[in-house]
C-alpha cells in the first residue's frame, strides 16, 4: 500500500504480538531512516532501534521494539522530528506493521552526547486490526483547524496528535499553507508543550506525503498574526 493512501486508514496500534521482527524486516526499516526528507538539514537527527528494556512509561502499551529519536536542539528540531518520525509511521503501516507515538516515555540510556532525547515510538506486529475505516477517524472539522474548507487539508485534518488535541491552524494562500502552533497555556504540561509543535512536524508530514512533488517547506518574514496561535513554517503545494 502507498504511503499516501494508508493516510486514510493509518490508526495507533495499541496491542502487539510480542514476537520480535526478523532481521530482514528490521534492516529495511534502517534503510528507510535513511531515505526520510527533513525539514531542517542542517539539524543532526538520530533513529535508534531498541527493545522495551531500553524504554520506560507508565503507559500499557507493550511492543517488542522501539525507536529512540535523538536531535540537536536547534531552532524548529521538534517540528523536524515530528514531520521525520511520521513518514516511518506511514512506512510501517504501509507494510504490514503497527505503530504508536510514546510521547510520555523516556530513554532509560543517553544515547548522544551531543543531542537529546525527543521522543519514543513503539512498533511492532499488531494484535489488533492495523487499519480503520474513514467514518472512525476522531478529528476535528476542517473550519476548525483552518480559516477556509480546503480539501487539500484532509490529510492534515487526519494526522494524529497528542491526546487528539490537534493544536495548530492552517492559513491557506493559493498553493501555499501557513502553518501555525496553539499557544500552551499555564497549566499545560511540559511534555506536552513540547508535543505541540511535533504534532505541527507530523501534519506538515501528511502533507508532503500527499504532495511530495511540489512540497517546500519555508519559513515567511512578517507572516499573519493568528490569536491564539503563533507562526511554525509555509508548505508550499
Amino acid at each position: 500500500m502507498l504511503m499516501s493512501d494508508v493516510i486514510y486508514k493509518r490508526k495507533s496500534i495499541r496491542k502487539y504480538q510480542p514476537d520480535f521482527l526478523d532481521e530482514k524486516t528490521l534492516q529495511d526499516i534502517q534503510i528507510f531512516f535513511a531515505e526520510i526528507k527533513p525539514l531542517y538539514c542542517d539539524i543532526k537527527v538520530d533513529f535508534v532501534i531498541v527493545d522495551k528494556k531500553s524504554v520506560k512509561s507508565i503507559s500499557s502499551i507493550h511492543s517488542p521494539h522501539y525507536i529512540v529519536v535523538n536531535s540537536e536542539n536547534k531552532h524548529g528540531y521538534l517540528v523536524n522530528v515530528g514531520f521525520m518520525l511520521q513518514q516511518v509511521d506511514l512506512f510501517l503501516s504501509s507494510n504490514s506493521l503497527g505503530g504508536c507515538w510514546f510521547g510520555m516515555a523516556q530513554s532509560k540510556e543517553k544515547l548522544s552526547d551531543d543531542m537529546e532525547f525527543v521522543i519514543a515510538f513503539a512498533f511492532g506486529k499488531p494484535a489488533e486490526s492495523l487499519h480503520r475505516e474513514l467514518g472512525d477517524f476522531k478529528r476535528k472539522s476542517l473550519d476548525k483547524i483552518s480559516d477556509v474548507v480546503d480539501k487539500r487539508l484532509e490529510v492534515v485534518r487526519l494526522a494524529p496528535s497528542a491526546m487528539n488535541m490537534q493544536n495548530y491552524y492552517c492559513v491557506t494562500e493559493d498553493n501555499t499553507i501557513h502553518m501555525y502552533c496553539a499557544n500552551a497555556g499555564l497549566l499545560t504540561l511540559k511534555r506536552l508543550v513540547k508535543m505541540r509543535e511535533i504534532d505541527v512536524g507530523i501534519a506538515l508530514a501528511h502533507l508532503y506525503v500527499a504532495n511530495s512533488e511540489k512540497f517546500r517547506f519555508f519559513e515567511t518574514e512578517n507572516p499573519k498574526e493568528i490569536k491564539g496561535y503563533y507562526y511554525v513554517g509555509s508548505a508550499e503545494i
